[in-house]
C-alpha cells in the first residue's frame, strides 16, 4: 500500500507532504489519495503523523486533611497563685511561708544598757563590833569594820571603777544618796562617800570626825544597797528578711518582736531588707507578706513559622482550663483559623499517662508544616505539653493530561485527554485515540496516528508517559 507521493521538482525527488484540492473554488488539503491498481483500489498518498508512546502517566493524589493534637497532663497546674506569708519564730529560719524566704538573725548588735550590778542586792547580815559595823562576806559589797578616832566603814565596790554620788544605802526604810546626808537616830547619824581610793566609806556620827559611842539598840543599820546609773555595753539582736526567690516579695509588716520592723514593700528576686536592730537578746520576729507567683506559659508554631501564637495561662488552671485556653489562643490567630476548624476536646493516654487534648482538622485539603508546642513551667507543674500530627497532609499530585493538536477539516484544532492514574502504554495510547476518528492507536507497535503530518502532542503532568514523533 503506497502512503506517500512523491513528485520531481526539476531533476529532484521530493516527497510531496501536502495534497491540495479544488471544492469547488475552495482549495482543502486532501488528506488521502486513491487510485485504481487494476480494478483494486489502493491508497497512493495519506497525510500523517505517527507517535511511539512509552511510559505511565502520572499517579494522581489526592491531598490529605491534617489533623494536629495540643494538650497537656490531666495533673496539669498552671500555678502562679500568690501566697499570703504569716510566720512567726525564733533565730534564723529558713523557707518561710514559701521556699526562698529567709530570716537572718544575728548578736552583732551592741547597746548600752544598765549593769546588772545596778539592781538592788540585799546584804544577808550586819554585825555591831567595838566603834563600827561590818557587811558580811555574803554581798557582792565586802567591807571592813574601821578603828576608834577614824570612825569609817569601807565598802569595796566588787565591779570596780565605779565612783558615783549615785551609791545609795536604804537604811531603815530611808533611801540617803550624796556623798553625805544625815541618818534618822539622834545620835545614830552617818554618811556616805566615795574616797580618792575609789573605795565607797560610811562614816558613824556624821561628817565631823568625832563619834558618839552608842548602844547597838540605836544604830540604824543598811539594809540593801543599790547602784543607780551604772551602765555597761551588752550585745543585743539584729534581723533582716532575705528575698531567695526568683520573685518578687512584698512585705506588709513584722519585724524583731522586741525591737524594729522591717522595711515594707516590695523586695525584689534575690535582694534583702537592711537589718533591724533591737536592744535584747530576744530572738523572736513576725513576718507578714505575700510571694508573688508566676504560671506557666506557652508558645506553638508550625516549621515555617507562618502561623505563631503565645499565651499565659490563668492562675493555678487545671488541665480542662489549659487546653480551653490553648484552642482559644489558636482560633485566635487568622492563619491558623483559615486552615483548620475549631477544635474537639478530647481525652487521651499518652505513654500511659491521661492528658487532655483538643484535635484541629484542616478545614480544606492543606500540606501544613508541623507543629510544635513549649510550656515554661514557672510555678506550675506536671507542665509537659504535649503535641503530634496525626496525619500529615499529603502532597497533592495531579492527573496526567494529553492534548493533541492537529487539521481538521481545514481547521486548527486540539483536544486534550485526562490519563487515567498510573495508566501503561497500551491504556494511555487507547484514551488519547478517543480524541476524535482522526486518530488510531496500535498496541502491537505503541504507535500513535494523527491524520495530519504537521500533529503535535504536548504532555502535562507526565509521570513517565512520554509521545515521541515518528
Amino acid at each position: 500500500m503506497a502512503a506517500k507521493l512523491f513528485g520531481l521538482e526539476g531533476s529532484t525527488v521530493r516527497r510531496i507532504a501536502k495534497l491540495f484540492a479544488l471544492d469547488g473554488s475552495t482549495p482543502r488539503r486532501a488528506k488521502k489519495l486513491f487510485s485504481l491498481d487494476g480494478s483494486t483500489v489502493r491508497l497512493i498518498f495519506e497525510d500523517f503523523s505517527t507517535f511511539t508512546v512509552s511510559g505511565t502517566s502520572n499517579e494522581i493524589v489526592t491531598p490529605v486533611n491534617e489533623i494536629v493534637d495540643f494538650g497537656v497532663r490531666s495533673d496539669f497546674n498552671a500555678g502562679g497563685a500568690d501566697v499570703s506569708v504569716n510566720a512567726s519564730g525564733t533565730g534564723d529560719a529558713s523557707n518561710v511561708g514559701v521556699t526562698g524566704i529567709t530570716i537572718d538573725v544575728d548578736s552583732s548588735h551592741t547597746y548600752t544598757s544598765a549593769h546588772p550590778a545596778a539592781s538592788a542586792v540585799g546584804i544577808s547580815s550586819v554585825s555591831y563590833s567595838g566603834i563600827g559595823f561590818g557587811v558580811s562576806s555574803g554581798s557582792n559589797l565586802s567591807g571592813s569594820v574601821g578603828t576608834r578616832g577614824n570612825n569609817y566603814l569601807t565598802l569595796v565596790n566588787a565591779i570596780g571603777g565605779f565612783r558615783s554620788t549615785n551609791f545609795r544605802w536604804v537604811a531603815g526604810g530611808n533611801a540617803y544618796n550624796g556623798s553625805n546626808f544625815g541618818g534618822s537616830g539622834s545620835s545614830g547619824d552617818f554618811a556616805v562617800y566615795f574616797n580618792a581610793s575609789n573605795r565607797a566609806q560610811v562614816r558613824l556620827g556624821g561628817t565631823g570626825g568625832g563619834i558618839s559611842w552608842l548602844s547597838q539598840s540605836i544604830v540604824q543599820y543598811p539594809s540593801s544597797v543599790q547602784l543607780v546609773g551604772l551602765t555597761e555595753t551588752a550585745t543585743g539582736r539584729r534581723a533582716r528578711v532575705q528575698n531567695g526567690t526568683n520573685r518578687t516579695f512584698t512585705i506588709n509588716s513584722g519585724g524583731l518582736t522586741a525591737g524594729g520592723n522591717f522595711a515594707t514593700g516590695a523586695l525584689s528576686a534575690g535582694a534583702s531588707t537592711g537589718f533591724i536592730t533591737a536592744n535584747s537578746t530576744s530572738e523572736a520576729w513576725t513576718l507578714v507578706g505575700v510571694a508573688q507567683k508566676n504560671p506557666a506559659t506557652f508558645s506553638i508554631s508550625n516549621a515555617d513559622n507562618s502561623i505563631q501564637v503565645t499565651g499565659t495561662f490563668g492562675d493555678g488552671e487545671n488541665a480542662t482550663q489549659a487546653r480551653d485556653r490553648i484552642q482559644s489562643v489558636l482560633n485566635a490567630n487568622g492563619t491558623f483559623q483559615g486552615k483548620f476548624n475549631t477544635g474537639v476536646d478530647v481525652d487521651k493516654t499518652i505513654s500511659g499517662v491521661a492528658h487532655k487534648v483538643v484535635t484541629f482538622t484542616s478545614d480544606s485539603a492543606e500540606n501544613t508544616s508541623d507543629f510544635s508546642i513549649t510550656v515554661t513551667g514557672n510555678d506550675g507543674s506536671n507542665t509537659a505539653p504535649y503535641e503530634a500530627t496525626i496525619t500529615q497532609g499529603a502532597t497533592q499530585s495531579l492527573q496526567t493530561t494529553v492534548q493533541v493538536t492537529r487539521a481538521v477539516e481545514g481547521s486548527s484544532v486540539s483536544s486534550t485527554k485526562a490519563i487515567s492514574s498510573q495508566a501503561n502504554t497500551d491504556t494511555a495510547g487507547a484514551e488519547v485515540a478517543t480524541l476524535g476518528g482522526d486518530i488510531t492507536y496500535d498496541s502491537g507497535t505503541n504507535k500513535l496516528k494523527v491524520q495530519d503530518m504537521d500533529a503535535t502532542i504536548n504532555v502535562s503532568n507526565a509521570g513517565t508517559l512520554a509521545f515521541s514523533k515518528d
